[in-house]
């Protein structure tokens, strides 16, 4: 199971507030079996045996259902469909992620219309190998043809920014160390915010300190400033 940072601002959270105690419990169950992005697989079955392995019998399928959609309402999660398949998303997770890449397809661009969890209600249950091989890529084929090269017009944002100023990184030297490493590499990934989060919080301190006279790159080299 992922271990998780709880926050002592879900007590005074309205949203959370606003549901049911069993909803809410639900719910932070819930938090502790999503990826490090939020996402799970949407299907009731799984989530009961998932969120109530010592309770399976004293929890309905129509019941995660009803909690589901209370969720959604109040704004905690996303529900969507990819190719046809259900799966929910925590809003504002603000997790560290572990990894580039979530266990689960994203909601963007795809349809997040909460009408499923009605759909879903007398379909088929049946879940065989839905949870198999949870700590890997769900789906390692589609994760990877999501995977991208450095956007040209991609830039830091406030997050970064936050992180260079706590850990003092020059954050212009970073970034230019980042797209040179980025390039030279070849790398692809999914989600290239979090892959740079992750870069600052490792390797770029050493490299674009602050408080350095001179740049380096990633092998110790002086960085050259072109003009």
């Amino acid at each position: 199971m992922p271990s998780r940072i709880v926050r002592d601002g879900i007590l005074e959270s309205e949203a959370i507030n606003s549901l049911n105690w069993e909803a809410e419990l639900f719910f932070r169950r819930l938090m502790s079996i999503v990826d490090d992005f939020g996402r799970y697989n949407a299907l009731p079955m799984l989530l009961r045996s998932r969120c109530y392995p010592l309770q399976f019998d004293r929890v309905s399928d129509e019941t995660i259902l009803e909690w589901m959609k209370d969720c959604s309402k109040a704004k905690l999660i996303r529900l969507y469909k990819v190719k046809n398949k259900p799966y929910l998303e925590v809003l504002n997770f603000n997790q560290r992620t572990r990894q580039a890449c979530s266990k689960f397809p994203a909601p963007d661009g795809c349809n997040t219309d909460d009408r499923h969890v009605t759909a879903m209600r007398g379909g088929a249950r049946s879940i065989a190998h839905e949870d198999e091989g949870e700590d890997e890529v769900e789906n390692e084929g589609e994760c990877s043809s999501r995977k991208i090269k450095l956007p040209k017009s991609w830039k830091p944002n406030e997050g970064h920014e936050k992180i260079a100023a706590e850990r003092k990184i020059d954050l212009e030297v970073a970034t230019v160390l980042f797209r040179d490493w980025a390039k030279s590499s070849g790398k692809m990934y999914v989600d290239w915010d979090a892959t740079f989060r992750n870069a600052l919080r490792k390797w770029l301190h050493e490299h674009a300190a602050l408080n350095r006279t001179t740049a380096t790159d990633a092998t110790g080299s002086t960085l050259k400033k072109w003009k």
